[in-house]
């Protein structure tokens, strides 16, 4: 079996780098999810995890080679460039959220949750791996001489102070990137300007509702770089943000007053772009989506 419970010990081995014990436990998940498709497109388990101990064999012998996308390009619901981590062990200031945090349901498939294994190793060790995958995007003709957005973290978010100047001095050598985030973690972002560091201009942060250090988000708002909440509301039950009744809106606007309701699309959410990115016409407008 390969449950959550598996991919869960095997993201706790993470936060001490203990490779020799993500190895013993990919090892054990290959030995008991033996292929049986005739044209395996490494989807599955097994396929999946033969790439995750190749990858894990080049750390542990200190020739790190990728085996999974570092960057994903775009889908119907997110049609732009983005990069995840392994929600949980990487997120600081969760709080409820952990317990319907919609990053888990990622795991149901093998390989989304390896690229988070791979990426969160990445940060950890070879963060300059990360940024030679991002120069080779850049340089595709599809995106060469134009703005790109980028949603950094689309699971996970900055685990410490050393991560969070990694990404931010990136960003500020790729100001082509239109960057924001979705980020819990208030306090590393405050001890990132205590020390004297500046935010990209190329970055909107959206301080994420439900965790340990809601009590910060009045701080930030004297900082360019914050737009405002983001929060999700919980009706009690699952529901999509893009089958909202009006009964629904009504419910969530009398709870957020003067909030955007994300419908579920970010590339279609305004006909000016894509709100949580726009830090001129949403800024200081909070945003709300339905718990899903």
């Amino acid at each position: 079996m390969f449950n959550n419970e598996t991919k869960q010990k095997i993201s706790n081995l993470t936060i001490n780098n203990d490779y020799k014990g993500i190895k013993a436990e990919i090892e054990k998940v290959i030995k008991n999810n033996v292929c049986k498709c005739a044209k395996c497109k490494g989807a599955c388990n097994y396929s999946a995890s033969k790439k995750a101990l190749k990858f894990i064999d080049s750390v542990i012998n200190n020739n790190i080679k990728i085996e999974f996308e570092v960057f994903t390009i775009g889908n119907s619901k997110l049609p732009f460039l983005s990069y995840s981590a392994l929600p949980g062990v990487t997120c600081p200031g969760a709080g409820s959220c952990l317990k319907w945090c919609y990053s888990f349901k990622a795991w149901r498939y093998a390989s989304p949750f390896y690229r988070q294994l791979q990426n969160t190793i990445l940060e950890n060790i070879a963060f300059d791996i990360i940024e030679k995958e991002l120069n080779k995007i850049l340089n595709e003709s599809r995106f060469k001489n134009r703005r790109i957005d980028f949603r950094l973290y689309v699971d996970g978010d900055f685990k410490n102070l050393s991560t969070m100047k990694n990404w931010f001095s990136l960003l500020k050598r790729y100001s082509r990137l239109s960057a924001y985030g979705y980020s819990k973690s208030l306090n590393i972002f405050k001890d990132y300007l205590k020390q004297g560091y500046e935010v990209p201009s190329n970055y909107v942060l959206n301080a994420s509702q439900g965790g340990k250090f809601d009590s910060m988000f009045d701080s930030f708002k004297k900082y360019p770089f914050y737009r405002s909440t983001f929060s999700a509301y919980n009706f009690g039950k699952k529901v999509k943000a893009t089958e909202l009744t009006k009964e629904q809106r009504t419910e969530i606007r009398s709870h957020f007053p003067g909030a955007f309701i994300c419908p579920g699309l970010c590339g279609s959410c305004t006909s000016i772009g894509h709100a949580c990115g726009n830090n001129t016409v949403f800024n200081n407008v909070p945003i709300v989506i339905p718990a899903h």
